[in-house]
Formats: structure tokens, sequence, C-alpha cells
């Protein structure tokens, strides 16, 4: 099973309205798909990375989004590869 993490899921600085998944607290400002990616890999979640695509609620951007294997609930995921990200960022 596997599950896509774009990265307005964890983006602080973005509403719940705007697509954030997760709390404020738990989310980092401003997430690369390079930072999701890295954190995938060091959680060994096999992630795979299409970075021409677009999240729906903001089509006009190319985010990019990150593919991962499903190990825990959605949003265990995405607090995990927040902080994994805080973690590399610091």
């Amino acid at each position: 099973m596997r599950t896509i993490i774009w990265p307005v899921y964890i983006d602080a600085e973005r509403t719940k309205k705007d697509g954030r998944r997760i709390s404020k607290e738990d989310a980092v400002a401003s997430p690369k798909i390079r930072e999701i990616n890295r954190a995938a890999q060091k959680l060994h979640l096999n992630p795979e990375v299409e970075k021409y695509k677009s999240y729906s609620r903001s089509w006009w951007e190319s985010s990019g989004r990150v593919i991962v294997d499903k190990s825990n609930t959605k949003k265990e995921t995405l607090i995990k590869i927040s902080n994994m990200i805080k973690g590399m960022r610091s």
C-alpha cells in the first residue's frame, strides 16, 4: 500500500483550508520535495518523487509530490516526516 505526500500537507505556513493536514506545531515552514524525500528515505518508506505534479487546490504551482510506503496512518506518517525534516534542519 502506498500513500501520497504533498508538501502542503506539512507546511506550517499554509492553513488547514489550503490543505495542511497536521497541526502547525508539528508542521515545518516551506518543506521542499528533496527534504521530504530524504526524510522518507531515513524512515525507510521507499519514496518515489514526482517533481512536476501540482496539488489540486494550487494547480498553478508545480510543487511535486512524494509517494511512500504506508506503514502507519497518513497523519502519523506526515508527523514522522515533518519531525525528521526538523531534525535535519537543526
